[in-house]
């Protein structure tokens, strides 16, 4: 986990928010409390990545560069997590205030100025939701031990409203947050903040609103790296709507057996985007057996795509464990070393062909290859989904 960044006066957000697209050389100064040895270490950019270190001398470093625009950057010591930041163009300096790089100021970017901005609207509300985030973490993974011991119904279902209260505490609580940020974009349509963070918002918006969000921008951030990202994560979103022809996939499955879209031809077909590691999906999976006991002799057939493509074992054991395995299972088709290189999208990727940000979300495709329904991540609430199937196949 990244360290947050704390900021102190700069350059006036106003000046960055008249300013056009910004690039050029940058020189970054900084000090270091209680260090005055080891190394230096910077990862900063947009589509790719450049990585350098310096030593530190007599609690002092520096780093020289070019950049394109506004870019997110990761200051860190040896061995250390560090602190990320927006650098922009020009003269910016760092004051780290311990030898763990736990935190520190900065002046000179204004885009981190604006940055801090919105992480102080947030502040409130993520207080409010930190203790009910902890309760939620607990109660998943007590209901996740209790699956894989194989306890009664009635032990299950008590842990499963713990949780389920937790969860509709919060629920209210992201939103609050959610609107926050909603209102930092459209207030701040020159911002490479809004650009940037929008981006980690595409799985809570259906394709109209983030087309709407992104045309509201200001035409050089349309055309800026992370402007471009988010026309491409629209695009992958508008292929995985309801009304949209299903987009073609060929993937093996558990077995090593290549599966294709066409194979499920004649049948509604659910994909169900998870992954081992998601307590949420874990817990879905209870709901998804019932769903498939009730609707399989009516022509219903699921189809598991896991984001475990690093970690084989563990989706293999998730399936076991959770009972599973009555349906057909694929991995996303990630390169996960490739993705953590480059951070770009991959063809085969079936996440990226459908735009699935977040998990779980689940696709309904009808007989004939066309989307019906969407669940989750750019589309409607899961609650929905039972709904949707009884209207279907009843």
């Amino acid at each position: 986990m990244k360290r947050l960044l704390v900021i102190v006066a700069g350059i006036a957000a106003t000046t960055h928010s008249m300013a056009q697209e910004k690039r050029g050389p940058f020189q970054l100064d900084g000090t270091i409390a209680g260090k005055n040895s080891g190394y230096v270490h910077i990862r900063y950019g947009n589509g790719f990545h450049m990585e350098d270190s310096c030593a530190i001398k007599n609690g002092s470093f520096s780093f020289k560069g070019m950049l394109s625009e506004p870019v997110m950057a990761t200051l860190s010591g040896d061995g250390e997590d560090g602190f990320d930041f927006y650098l922009d163009p020009g003269q910016v300096t760092v004051n780290v205030k311990s030898p763990t790089f736990k935190e520190g100021t900065v002046t000179g970017s204004a885009t981190q100025q604006e940055y801090q901005e919105l992480l102080s609207a947030r502040a409130s509300v993520l207080q409010e939701m930190a203790p009910i985030n902890q309760s939620l973490e607990d109660a998943n993974k007590q209901y996740l031990s209790a699956i894989q011991a194989r306890k009664s119904d009635a032990e299950l279902n008590a842990l499963k409203s713990k949780a389920d209260v937790a969860k509709g505490r919060l629920l209210p609580l992201e939103e609050r947050s959610r609107e926050v940020s909603y209102d930092f974009f459209r207030s701040h349509p020159t911002s490479y903040v809004t650009a940037a963070e929008l981006r980690f918002f595409a799985s809570y918006l259906k394709p109209a609103e983030l087309k709407s969000y992104i045309g509201k921008m200001a035409p050089f951030l349309q055309t800026s790296i992370y402007g471009q990202e988010l026309t491409d994560m629209l695009e992958k979103l508008q292929n995985g709507i309801p009304g949209t022809q299903a987009q073609l996939f060929s993937q093996p499955d558990i077995n090593g057996k290549t599966l294709t879209l066409l194979d499920f031809r004649g049948k509604y077909l659910l994909l169900d985007f998870w992954g081992s590691w998601c307590l949420p999906c874990r817990k879905n999976n209870i709901h998804l057996k019932e769903v498939y006991a009730r609707y399989k002799d009516k022509g219903l057939t699921i189809l598991g795509v896991a984001d475990n493509d690093g970690k084989t074992e563990d989706w293999k054991k998730a399936i076991d464990k959770d009972g599973i395995g009555i349906w057909n299972h694929i991995l996303r088709g990630l390169d996960p070393v490739k993705f953590k290189e480059d951070g770009k999208p991959q063809p085969g990727d079936v996440y990226s062909m459908y735009g699935v940000h977040t998990v779980p979300t689940q696709i309904l495709i009808n007989p004939e290859g066309l989307i019906v329904a969407r669940f989750g991540s750019g589309g409607d609430n899961y609650d929905l989904l039972d709904t949707k199937l009884a209207e279907i196949l009843r």
